[in-house]
This record gives C-alpha cells, structure tokens and sequence, in this order.
C-alpha cells in the first residue's frame, strides 16, 4: 500500500470541498436529498453526501464541520480510518495510506459535466466518515431533508435509479423530510454517494 500526503491527492489548482461519510446507529448511510436550490430532472432527485466547497485558506476538518453546520444544522464527530481509498474518475479505486488525522474515508475525482468552458481538472472531494451528534435541521435550499440507505442500497445506486417509495420498502429511511418529497421521485446519486458506492463493491 502506497503511502501519499493528502496534498498529493489533490491536484493543484483543482477546486475541491469535502463531503460527509455519516452513519445512523443502525450502519445505515445518510445522505442529503437535493434541496430547492438543485435543478433535479422532472420525477428526480439526487442524493449526495453532505458537504460542499472548501474555502481558501480552509482545512479540510474545518471545511467538513461547517457544512454540516449550514446544512443540517448540527455537529459532527470525524472517524480516523486505517487506510484512504483514492476513487479516480476513471478507473479501479485504490487504497492508500495518507498520514493525516482524521484519515479521511476517500479522496474522490468527481467527473465534471461535459461542458465548453468546463475546467480540465477535476473537483476534488476528501470524503470523511462521521457520525451526527445530535437531529438533523436542513437548511431546505442545500438540503431538504436526508435519507438512510444501507450498504446493498449504496451499492446498487450505481446501477439503477429506484423511487423513493422502493428504497424504503427495501429498509431505508427518511429524516427529517418534509411531507412534498414524493414517494414517487426517482433517486440517483451524486458526489460521495457514487465514490461510497465505487469503495463498498470492493470491500
């Protein structure tokens, strides 16, 4: 196993944000549903880890505590894991090991959206696991509410883009969502939902 500094893993110029790993007490995964400020297609909404775009001369820690801060209105408590796996855009993930404390979950190349203008590097999400201390309070506009999602749930997101009524059926659960998330919406993931998917089909 390679041993790499985070700054390593994250290219230079690269704009980049952290995003949140979090666990209810029944191993489930959380994760925020779009709010209103996202454009979801018709009959669609994403899911994501909670988390957002590191400011300058932010750290990482200090990154990941104030987005969960101003979207679910609440602390966290960052887990040390033994090894980082480093998810490309493209590609096989690999575990490394990065000496930094917390060790974060993942280090992930998102993939931008084809575009013109786009940028060439990718952005760039060091992804921490955690557990919530105390309810959730979503913000709305980031953050309508979140939803738990078991591993095999995780997993299968890659593939397939289930309704909301399914994945509950099949052992998620909704927290803190208001009454108009339509347990008719198809749900697809984002961000650290893809990367957590990539990681636990290796696991």
């Amino acid at each position: 196993m390679r041993t790499l500094d985070l700054a390593a893993l994250v290219p230079d110029g690269a704009e980049s944000g952290t995003g949140l790993a979090l666990r209810d007490g029944e191993g489930r995964y959380l994760f925020a549903l779009a709010g209103t400020r996202f454009a979801c297609p018709p009959g669609e909404l994403f899911y994501c880890g909670v988390g957002g775009h590191r400011e300058p001369g932010e750290d990482w820690e200090a990154c990941a505590r104030r987005e969960a801060r101003e979207e679910i209105g609440g602390a966290v408590r960052l887990l040390s894991c033994d090894a980082t796996w480093h998810v490309p855009a493209e590609g096989r993930p690999e575990r490394v090991r990065v000496p930094v404390s917390p060790t974060p979950r993942a280090v992930y190349e998102m993939p931008r959206p084809p575009a013109p203008a786009a940028p060439a590097l990718p952005y760039t999400l060091v992804i921490y696991e955690a557990w919530l201390l105390g309810p959730p309070v979503p913000d709305g506009e980031e953050v309508r509410g979140l939803i738990a999602l078991t591993r095999e749930q995780v997993i299968a997101g890659l593939t397939r883009r289930p309704s909301v009524r399914r994945l509950l059926d099949e052992g998620a659960a909704l927290i803190a969502a208001p009454a108009e998330v339509s347990a008719e919406l198809s749900c697809y993931p984002l961000g650290t939902a893809v990367a957590l998917g990539r990681i636990l089909a290796l696991e």
